[in-house]
């Protein structure tokens, strides 16, 4: 299904959308643009496109990469103790999937 059809009569809450932070004075203040200037229609369609950066990003790959790299250690580190003692209960990490996403944010 078409992602404009399956829109198509949706009405979105430009409310947060349309919020800009204005950082010139010390203390900053938020500023409401008007929807049909050229900062609010620059921010709606920000919002449509699939540039934003949201939670729904993942972290940077070296990121991963080391989180991962952790998680693999410390399991081999189980593993190894398990084999030399085999009373030792070992535990592993195996649910990370998006673990390096959430510690990134």
């Amino acid at each position: 299904m078409a992602r404009t059809f399956r829109r198509k009569r949706e009405r979105h809450e430009y409310y947060w959308v349309l919020h800009d932070w204005e950082s010139r004075l010390p203390y900053g203040y938020w500023v409401r643009l008007d929807p049909r200037s050229k900062a609010g229609r620059k921010a709606i369609a920000r919002f449509h496109s699939d540039k934003s950066v949201t939670m729904g990003g993942s972290a940077p790959r070296w990121y991963r990469k080391v989180s991962d790299h952790r998680i693999r250690t410390g399991n081999n580190r189980m593993l190894r103790r398990w084999l030399a003692d085999p009373e030792f209960d070992p535990v592993f990490r195996t649910w990370h999937n998006h673990d390096a996403n959430w510690s990134w944010w």
